[in-house]
């Protein structure tokens, strides 16, 4: 016999990903019955709680076996938080479908609403981060607690924490030279760090000496693109780790698809999801991607190449 809820995924996305191109959640669940209507007002009433600002949710339910997979997403600023509610709505169906009374409903709802709070960036962070998209400039902020504007060697950065002091004045980057780097992002399987080395060497013998890393996840990148050494960047990303947190920039001058592989990553629920995840940085790219044209299960992302496809 099933439970009534319990989850199956539950992923937070930092950046662009396979449903999207902003931050988000994504939650899939197994379920007793179609449970999509209570799952879409929970969390539609939860994010309202705690005050976090969701978009475009979507849930949706499809027969499975015996039982049900809810799916819902949805776009935020903060998906960690975001994913953290999701499992308390997962938690509370479950107890209420099983008429728990002692579990408890306000706790961590309230928990989840503090956090929220003192994870706010102040408002001088905020204006920093409105003006630097207004110039199309990417900003995030760093694991050590440093708002990021820019990247590498065109990046420049600032403590968030003397920004969210009583009488605190905003900062003034030297905007006319924060900018953007060379990005090459390389996906694929056992061919992709041969293409993590060529386009190196291409690089290179151009007179650019990139940054090289194969295997990354979210986080290593984020450490190169705020590494101000960092002047242009060649990255083989892990496809497990775009499944789950999605990458860790908003755009690359260059992507390439080495291959596929011949294992469906843990973290994909089907071939689908695989082969959307390795042409998530093709959809950011400024160039037509490089696609290696010989191995026919990458042919069907050709057409939703933005700027079209060269052979790799």
């Amino acid at each position: 016999m099933l439970p009534p809820i319990a989850i199956q995924r539950l992923y937070a996305y930092e950046g662009p990903n396979i449903f999207g191109p902003r931050p988000g959640v994504l939650l899939r669940a197994r379920c007793d019955r179609d449970r999509a209507d209570r799952v879409r007002a929970a969390i539609k009433d939860g994010a309202q709680f705690i005050g976090l600002v969701i978009a475009y949710l979507e849930v949706t339910a499809q027969p499975v076996g015996e039982g049900y997979l809810v799916a819902a997403s949805f776009a935020t600023g903060a998906p960690q938080l975001g994913a953290e509610l999701c499992a308390y709505v997962v938690a509370g169906i479950d107890a209420e479908a099983r008429g728990d009374h002692e579990w408890d409903r306000d706790g961590p709802l309230f928990a989840l609403q503090a956090r929220r709070r003192a994870e706010v960036l102040p408002v001088a962070a905020l204006q920093l981060l409105a003006e630097a998209q207004r110039r199309d400039l990417p900003g995030f902020v760093r694991a050590d607690g440093q708002l990021q504007l820019g990247y590498g060697a065109r990046g420049w950065s600032c403590a968030l924490a003397p920004l969210r002091e009583r009488g605190a004045v905003t900062p003034s980057p030297p905007w006319e030279r924060i900018g953007r780097i060379p990005i090459v992002a390389v996906t694929g399987g056992p061919g992709r760090a041969a293409s993590v080395a060529r386009f190196a060497a291409e690089l290179e013998s151009l007179g650019v000496r990139p940054g090289v890393l194969d295997g990354a996840d979210f986080a290593a990148t984020r450490t190169l693109l705020a590494d101000p050494c960092t002047e242009a960047l060649v990255v083989g990303l892990d496809t497990g780790a775009i499944l789950r947190h999605g990458v860790a920039f908003d755009g690359c001058e260059l992507a390439v698809i080495s291959d596929r592989g011949d294992e469906t990553p843990p973290d994909a629920d089907d071939d689908e999801e695989w082969l959307r995840a390795l042409g998530v940085p093709m959809l950011l790219a400024a160039q037509p991607a490089r696609i290696n044209l010989s191995d026919p299960r990458l042919l069907p992302l050709v057409p939703y190449a933005p700027h079209g496809v060269l052979a790799l």
